[in-house]
């Protein structure tokens, strides 16, 4: 696996993209990235995971940004055990922060030459998180893309986020965290 930090280093000819901040790596991003490796092996493109080189809330609002899950090496490793061609590791600065998701698609479109975008349905970015799953197939048509959404994976306890792994670390309940963290080389998440 290539990793990059801007849209201008890839060289491919076409991608398949997909979304998110995948700190951790738990069983929902792993479908995520798994449907973005497929898509782009049945679109003959490479499969480019976009990720960020910190938690953006570090930036926006340092008191509420959480611990990483994972550093972003071993989400890096990750990435490249599921597949993907290609980790754009993203700078987080206040100008990107500031870009309209609209202009970030676009941005996208342009330096990624994607032929498809994947993301999760309840994943936000751009200025104020105004970009979101719903936008993504709106814009589809306009961008040339084909927009491809993938609802969040759940257990008998609930949904699967980072969010949910950070507090049972918290609690102390790292065996279940591990859980929803684990790997399923056989493509099963």
């Amino acid at each position: 696996m290539i990793v990059i930090h801007s849209e201008e280093a890839f060289s491919g000819r076409a991608s398949v993209v997909a979304l998110g901040m995948f700190d951790g790596v738990h069983i929902g991003h792993q479908r995520l990235i798994r449907t973005a490796v497929k898509l782009a092996k049945e679109m003959d493109a490479q499969s480019i995971v976009c990720t960020f080189d910190r938690h953006p809330l570090s930036l926006l609002c340092p008191e509420r940004a959480p611990e990483p899950v994972l550093s972003l090496e071993e989400n890096l490793r990750k990435f490249e055990r599921l597949g993907a061609d290609v980790a754009l590791v993203k700078p987080f600065t206040r100008e990107f922060a500031d870009m309209l998701p609209e202009d970030y698609l676009e941005l996208l479109v342009d330096g990624l030459r994607a032929r498809a975008v994947v993301i999760g349905e309840n994943y936000t970015f751009g200025r104020e998180g105004r970009g979101n799953a719903q936008m993504v197939k709106l814009l589809a048509t306009k961008y040339g893309y084909r927009a491809k959404i993938v609802e969040p994976v759940a257990d008998a306890e609930g949904m699967i986020s980072s969010t949910r792994i950070r507090a049972l670390l918290r609690k102390g309940l790292k065996a279940q965290a591990e859980t929803l963290l684990q790997l399923d080389d056989e493509g099963r998440t």
